[in-house]
């Protein structure tokens, strides 16, 4: 009986230490204001968001970038019997970029693919899309893999700017 009992003490014990140290469990760090993650841009006035999603399409094959898919959020939420504004998460990459991202580190990996989102808030319909100057600062990229960061920041910013102002 005696076994058993420290048999399952350290069990337990075992078990606990591993939810303990869940990283989830465990996030520090200050306070974000998470409005200052993102690069938001609205509409321009006559820009519908149909236009806007052809010029993004448009500059993203000028730039040489995949228009590689669609999240109709809004339209997922319609149908579950949600009111919502436009919500429409548009993805685009550039996989040779992709891939020397994440052959340097998987965790760039996460972030794939780069998104800009169409969100209907506050009366206007905006564009956002993680800035991803944070992202290239905080992790000291050095020479080729800086550079081909720069250079998706650079045409992810084209895309949007083209999207916002209806260009195309």
């Amino acid at each position: 009986m005696r076994r058993f009992l420290i048999g399952a003490t350290f069990a337990i014990g075992t078990i606990g230490t591993c939810y303990a140290h869940n990283p989830l469990d465990s996030i520090q760090g200050p306070p974000i204001d998470i409005s200052k993650t993102v690069i938001k841009l609205p509409l321009a006035k006559g820009v519908s968001p149909k236009d806007a999603v052809q010029a993004m399409k448009i500059e993203a094959n000028n730039v040489n970038m995949k228009y590689v898919g669609e999240l109709p959020l809004s339209k997922q939420l319609k149908n579950m019997g949600i009111k919502s504004g436009i919500l429409t998460v548009y993805e685009f990459c550039s996989p040779p970029i992709a891939h020397l991202m994440v052959d340097a580190n998987p965790a760039f990996a996460a972030y794939l693919p780069c998104r800009i989102t169409m969100v209907q808030a506050g009366g206007r319909v905006w564009l956002e899309m993680l800035n991803l100057n944070m992202i290239i600062k905080g992790a000291h990229l050095k020479g080729k893999l800086r550079t081909q960061a720069l250079r998706v920041r650079d045409d992810l910013d084209s895309i949007l700017w083209a999207g916002a102002k209806g260009d195309w």
